[in-house]
Formats: structure tokens, sequence, C-alpha cells
């Protein structure tokens, strides 16, 4: 059957929270840098297609196809781990430090992705830095400034509209995750993670990774934002929204409702115990 049920989906997410957790620093910052990658492109594409159509939607109709390779590819990208690390940590698999490891790898592996791109965009977007950029190119920088220099100007309460955008952002994106772990198939993969993500950029949701790509590539075409304005005012609240909406209600909320320990023999529970040791 292609379906898998809940409570499978929630031992899945677990193993595969556990499995992120043993993965060399090699690794995660390899599968870290190809999600920066993959989502700065998806992300250029999407803005293409918005400014040339004049139809916004249509690049979130198309943006998706960066997110679904990562989960085809069994890369890392951080906002998944968020969910599936905290499934790993409440089923006692999972020690906080090791899942912080890996958030701290994969963040710096995805922001690296989107570095590499944004420099290469910025050169592309330019022509090869001979002309001023192009429409695309001014799309992202007006973005760039609407996640930093704008919320600054917010103040308090520009902190805390991004940390609601980021939680709400997450929800979705996790939600895709676990819709893509729902399928055995590469179809059903494929279209189950394709709405909850088309339906983040189509709402104006903040995704600390697209955002690394809009912000960093921003700073290369000549948007004036600082250091400061990058990280406090959008780097740290998003992260903190993020952290929260897939971390407590996809991961904690689907494992609260069904999660069940098994219930075999001491001796079954024993050999289980000895072939997966909880990570420290």
């Amino acid at each position: 059957m292609d379906y898998v049920i809940p409570k499978e989906l929630v031992d899945a997410s677990i193993k595969a929270g556990e499995t992120k957790a043993r993965l060399s620093v090699k690794d995660l910052l390899i599968r870290g840098f190809y999600s920066g990658l993959a989502l700065g492109v998806a992300t250029t594409l999407a803005v293409t297609v918005a400014v040339q159509s004049g139809l916004p939607f249509l690049g979130a109709l198309l943006f998706p196809w960066g997110f679904a390779s990562i989960v085809l590819f069994g890369m890392e990208l951080v906002t998944g781990n968020f969910a599936l690390m905290t499934s790993a940590m409440l089923a006692g698999r999972v020690r906080f430090g090791k899942a912080l490891n890996n958030w701290l790898w994969v963040y710096i592996g995805n922001f690296l992705g989107c570095l590499f791109v944004a420099l290469l965009m910025g050169f592309s977007l330019t022509n090869g830095g001979t002309a001023d950029p192009s429409p695309v190119g001014e799309k992202i920088m007006e973005i760039a400034l609407s996640k930093t220099v704008a919320v600054k100007e917010m103040g308090t309460n520009g902190f805390f509209l991004f940390i609601v955008r980021g939680i709400f952002c997450n929800f979705l994106v996790c939600l895709a995750v676990m819709m893509g772990m729902v399928s055995k198939s590469v179809p059903g993969k494929f279209m189950g993670c394709w709405f909850p993500i088309f339906a983040f950029v189509t709402l104006g949701l903040e995704h600390i990774v697209v955002n690394m790509f809009f912000i960093l590539t921003g700073m290369v075409l000549g948007a004036p934002i600082s250091g400061m304005d990058m990280v406090f005012w959008d780097f740290l609240p998003v992260t903190i929204g993020n952290i929260i909406g897939g971390g407590i209600f996809i991961g904690a909320l689907l494992y609260s409702t069904h999660y069940t320990k098994s219930q075999g023999l001491p001796q079954m529970a024993m050999e289980e115990s000895m072939k997966n040791p909880v990570l420290r």
C-alpha cells in the first residue's frame, strides 16, 4: 500500500531524526549546501516568472520543485529538521545536544549554499557586473529590503511579526515534509509536498533559508543592508518562528497524538535498545 498511516508516519519521522543525528559534519554541510543551492535557484525562478508574467502565484506554483528535490534526494534542510529532530528527542532516541549539532551544521550548510547562489546570481543579474541589476535583480533587492530594513523600521512589532510569519511558514513546510513521507511513491511524495510549499510562498510567509538567499543576493546587488539588519531583524525572529512552527506544531503535535511505545517482551525491548542506542 502506498499510503503510510499516521502512527507509522510518526515512527518514520523519529527514525529519520535518529538517522540525521548520526550524520557526519561533512555530510551535514554537503547536504545542507545542496539544499541552500536548490532553494536559491528555485527562488530566482519564482521571482523571474512573477516579474515577467506579472502573476506572482505562477512563481509560487513553480517554486516547490526545489523543495521536492531536497526530499527526493535525501538532503538536509534545517527547517524540516526542526520537526524531525523534535520527534526523535521526544521519543528519547536523540539527545538535545545531538539535535542542536544537526541544526547548527545544517544551518551553516544552507547559508553557504545560499551565499554561493547569491554570488553567482549577483554576477548574472548585472551582466557580469557591467550593468545595473535587471528587473529580476531589482525585485530581489526590494524583497530583501522588505525583510530587513523595513522590519527594523517597525521595531518590536516587526520583530514579533516575523516570528509569527515564521511559525506559520514552517508549520506548512514541515507539513510538506510529513506529506512527502506519507507516500512511498515518487509521484505521491512530489504531490504531497507541493501544495503546502506553494501555500507558504503565496501567503508571503517567512522561511529562514529562502530569506538567506533573498538578503544575501540583495546585498550582493547593492541593497543598503547591514549585517545587523540581516541577523537581528530577520535571521533571529524567523529562526525562532521556524523552530516553533516545525518543532511544536508538527513534530511535537503529531508525536503527542500518534506515538505509542511498543509493548513487546522485555527481552525484545532490550535487543531493540542495543540495536538503536539513544544518541548522546
